[in-house]
This record gives structure tokens, C-alpha cells and sequence, in this order.
């Protein structure tokens, strides 16, 4: 396989048949780590030919999808299928159409690629520009071009003889400083401008409507990074905010999208 894509899900009926959709286009096979969902996130999955859905039961609130854990477990599934790359990503994001053109001239000397990531806010065509400091000191940058953005590590150059690895004792959202690829693997790493990965996750309904907070809070509680009741504000601050002169959105380039 040329190029295998990991995926944990968590309820991600109301965006993952659209990632599926179009990883379809250009990932030999997608690997599905599905931690328990409840709605139609195993029925949209399993209506893929190229997708392999597995389930996971942890109860430990700390081990999801998102840990060390979960994203070791991800990997040593999505490695059986000997890919020369692993596409690293989440059921709410989506390369750029011009991944493809990247992906089959890509540097070979570089095993793994750092991608900017674009959040959406209010509709599918818009990111936001404004930042802003919450009332608890908490910086906020909108902008996905300011300061570098938001980056993740998100494709990786398969070596069956390397040992990659994650730190299994971080339990606390992310799994490591290369999230999502292992913190341990080979170097060149390298930043890439060629393609972007849309985020859709600000337009999640439970995002939006602040479920999303509740759940953000468990799991900080659990590894004890503060009161519930003060994560809670944590997340409603960050997620209701704005800029001096309110919420600044920009139209995204047509060319972002399939």
C-alpha cells in the first residue's frame, strides 16, 4: 500500500462520510480506530470498500483516540498494511485538493511533514482572523497565518525497521509533541505550504452548542489540570470570544476544497 490514513473516531456521523469521501480519492486503504460510538459513525465507515473499522472499548476517561495510547494502537494497525507513507489524521479534517499534486512529487528524503491547519467558523467558506486574551490570561489567535498557526505532523514516510513510538504515559489529549505521528522517528521533518488540512470541528453541532466543553473538561479534570468548574469556563471563554472589534471572518479560496 502507497499511502494508508489512520483515523480515531468518537460520533462522527455528521462529518465522516464527508472525509471518507474524499481520502477515498487518493489513500489506498483507511484504518478506522473507533473508540465506542453510539450513532451511525460504524454504518457510514463500514459503506466503504477501501475503510477497515475497528472498535475499541477503553473506560479510562484519559485513554481516547487522541492519547498515546489510542494513537499507538492506531498506528501499529495502520503499519500491517506496510504503506510507504501513513496519513495521520482526525474524522473532522481534510487535505487541500493539491495534496495530490504534493503527494506524488514528494521529497522522499524527508520522512515526515508538519501541515497548517485552518480552522472553519460559521460555514463551511469562512475561517476567522481575530485574537484576543479570555479574562483568565489565555491567548487566543484566530489567524492560521499568524506566527506560524496551528501545525500537526500528519504524514509520515514508513521505515518497517524503525522503531516509532509514543509516549504511553501522556493520557491527556494529545499523544506527544509530533502529534499525531509517534514522537519517536527518524528526522528530516519538515514544514510544508504545498497543501493545507481544512478543519471542520468549530462546526460540529456539539462544538457549537458547547457539549464539546463538558467533554474537553472530564478529561483535563481526570488528569488533573484543574476544577471542573474551572475548565468549563476555560473552554467557554476560548470558544466565545472575540477580537477588539468582534468576530472577523475571511472568505476561504475556492482552491481549498474538492
Amino acid at each position: 500500500m502507497k499511502l494508508v490514513c489512520g483515523i480515531p473516531t468518537k460520533n462522527e456521523e455528521w462529518i465522516i462520510g464527508k472525509t471518507l469521501n474524499i481520502l477515498s480519492k487518493f489513500c489506498d486503504k483507511i484504518v478506522i480506530l473507533d473508540d465506542n460510538s453510539d450513532d451511525k459513525t460504524e454504518e457510514i465507515c463500514k459503506s466503504f470498500k477501501n475503510v477497515e473499522f475497528i472498535k475499541r472499548y477503553s473506560k479510562n476517561v484519559l485513554d481516547t483516540g487522541m492519547s498515546a495510547l489510542g494513537k499507538t494502537e492506531l498506528f501499529n494497525h495502520v503499519a500491517k498494511y506496510n504503506p510507504e507513507y501513513i496519513l495521520m489524521l482526525d474524522a473532522d479534517e481534510i487535505p487541500t485538493p493539491n495534496f495530490i499534486n504534493f503527494f506524488n512529487n514528494i521529497d522522499k528524503s524527508i520522512n515526515c511533514w508538519c501541515v497548517r491547519f485552518i480552522n472553519l467558523y460559521k460555514d463551511e467558506f469562512h475561517y476567522r482572523k481575530d485574537n484576543f486574551i479570555t479574562k483568565t490570561g489565555v491567548n487566543i489567535t484566530h489567524d492560521p497565518f499568524l506566527n506560524n498557526g496551528w501545525r500537526k505532523y500528519i504524514l509520515l514516510k514508513y521505515d518497517k525497521k524503525f522503531n516509532y513510538s509514543y509516549n504511553i504515559n501522556i493520557l491527556y489529549q494529545s499523544s506527544g509533541k509530533k502529534h499525531p505521528c509517534p514522537e519517536i522517528m527518524p528526522e528530516p521533518i519538515k514544514n510544508t505550504e504545498d497543501f493545507y488540512i481544512i478543519h471542520y470541528g468549530k462546526l460540529d453541532p456539539r462544538y457549537i452548542s458547547g457539549k464539546k466543553d463538558k467533554r474537553y473538561a472530564e478529561i483535563e479534570v481526570a488528569a488533573g489540570k484543574g476544577t471542573m468548574q474551572e475548565r468549563l469556563m476555560h473552554h467557554y471563554l476560548c470558544r466565545t470570544g472575540s477580537g477588539p472589534i468582534g468576530e472577523e471572518y475571511v472568505e476561504c479560496p475556492k482552491e481549498w476544497f474538492w
